[in-house]
């Protein structure tokens, strides 16, 4: 039996309003070799119901009920049943443009990796959002370049054979599950691969949930502007006045920003901040 190039696997809880986009997105692939696998955790709403409405749209689609509502879990479990070349797993609420696939078998046909993820675009053309996923995409460029690499479970692809060879992510995990396993993956040997694009579309639902995203999003910018010894504009970046109120914004993210502060003492590190800070200035 052939196998598919891609396995799409999706774990999903609740995911009636963004799950049928993303499955819209996946049937609009110019690449078309490829299966999906929807992993629900035994929702409430119509999730399963409506994912069960593209079952004759792809090569192969299945929607699997896992006992457990656990992303780790229900990722392993997708797949343990894929039968593919390549697994993706994605989250429900991911958008693709048509060119993604496509655009990803070509990267893989010119490299070696074992396991990989991409550079995202915000979900929204918003200057804060942009900033977010310009930091996300930095922070995983600066991860990589300190031999400690990561990735966002909404967008990592792993080998079959790497994951049967290495096993797949830890299910006592509940927290940065997908840092966790890709740096599992890249200690035991597996060749690990940033690609800048194409890049997937990810939702920043979460962070507009939290109330957080305009203050991490520009602090974000002045801790890295500030750690690369970079000239800050107070008047336009950070004036006086109501806005020293954000100051403690600032301190608490020390802790988060603290180990990338040691990490930017090396030249080349320091080099490509810079480089990914110039070429972005416009889009902040």
């Amino acid at each position: 039996m052939k196998k598919e190039q891609f396995s799409i696997v999706i774990p999903a809880l609740n995911e009636e309003k963004y799950l049928p986009m993303l499955l819209d997105d996946l049937t609009k692939q110019t690449f078309k070799d490829f299966g999906v696998i929807v992993v629900d955790g035994k929702s409430e709403d119509a999730t399963v119901k409506r994912a069960k409405k593209y079952s004759n749209k792809f090569t192969s689609f299945e929607v699997i009920i896992s006992k457990k509502r656990n992303a780790s879990y229900q990722r392993n479990l997708g797949a343990k049943n894929a039968k593919c070349i390549w697994v993706l797993f994605m989250d429900a609420d991911d958008r693709l443009p048509a060119c993604f696939l496509e655009g990803i078998k070509y990267r893989l046909s010119e490299s070696n990796a074992d396991c990989f993820t991409t550079y995202c675009k915000a979900d929204t053309k918003k200057g804060s959002d942009t900033s977010l996923a310009n930091f996300i995409n930095l922070s995983m460029e600066v991860s990589k370049l300190l031999e400690s690499p990561t990735a966002l479970g909404a967008l990592i692809g792993v080998s079959k054979k790497a994951f049967n060879k290495f096993g797949g992510f830890d299910e006592k995990v509940v927290f940065a599950e997908d840092i966790e396993y890709i740096r599992k993956l890249y200690k035991k040997g597996a060749e690990f691969l940033l690609f800048k694009d194409p890049r997937y579309i990810y939702s920043l639902r979460r962070y507009r949930k939290d109330g957080k995203l305009k203050y991490f999003t520009k602090t974000a910018k002045l801790h890295l502007k500030n750690f690369a010894g970079m000239e800050i504009n107070q008047l336009k970046e950070y004036p006086m006045g109501g806005a020293s109120l954000e100051r403690k914004d600032l301190n608490g993210l020390t802790a988060l920003f603290g180990g990338m502060k040691t990490a930017l003492k090396r030249p080349k590190i320091l080099k490509k901040i810079k480089e990914y800070l110039s070429s972005m200035e416009g889009n902040y």
